[in-house]
């Protein structure tokens, strides 16, 4: 992380910045130019926040898939202890 924040220090410098700015605008008690701050930044990086919520639905999709697969593997145990039983009752 510190290699990654490293390489786009002027990125990282501009985003302190920014949140100095925000800080100091709270700090003076003006709540609403610190919103319409944070909310003018945000308008500025839209497809930031698509790629967020393309990167969220992605994990979101992994987890219920890996989710589902357990449930499956889980059933199959199941199933097959079940029959399993079944065949050994039968033979005695």
């Amino acid at each position: 992380m510190k290699q990654i924040l490293e390489q786009n220090s002027d990125a990282i410098r501009e985003a302190g910045q920014a949140l100095v700015d925000i800080g100091s605008e709270l700090a003076a008690g003006r709540i609403d130019d610190a919103f319409e701050r944070m909310e003018a930044a945000r308008q500025k990086y839209v497809e930031w926040q698509e790629l967020d919520q393309a990167i969220l639905d992605i994990e979101e999709a992994v987890s219920n898939r890996t989710n589902t697969l357990a449930v499956q593997q889980i059933l199959t145990e199941l199933i097959s202890s079940v029959l399993g039983i079944a065949i050994r009752k039968e033979m005695n």
